[in-house]
């Protein structure tokens, strides 16, 4: 295998995102938290949308749990 690097870009910024679950009445309860770490000034319109991005992905995980 071989490869060639077209272009090398410094990150915008790095989060450190820790999961837990826990067992609650039956059910696994999740909790997410989502740590920035490192930033640069053009991270603000990525960093600003975090939030409502992982909620969205976390629903789209649920649908097909909820319907089994």
């Amino acid at each position: 295998m071989a490869g060639v690097y077209q272009e090398i870009v410094e990150p915008v910024f790095e989060v450190l995102t820790t999961v837990t679950f826990a067992k609650q009445g039956g059910k696994t309860k999740q909790k997410l938290q989502a740590r920035v770490i490192m930033e640069t000034a053009r991270a603000a319109p990525y960093l600003a949308g975090m939030e409502m991005g992982w909620s969205q992905s976390l629903e789209r995980l649920a649908e097909p749990l909820v319907k089994t």
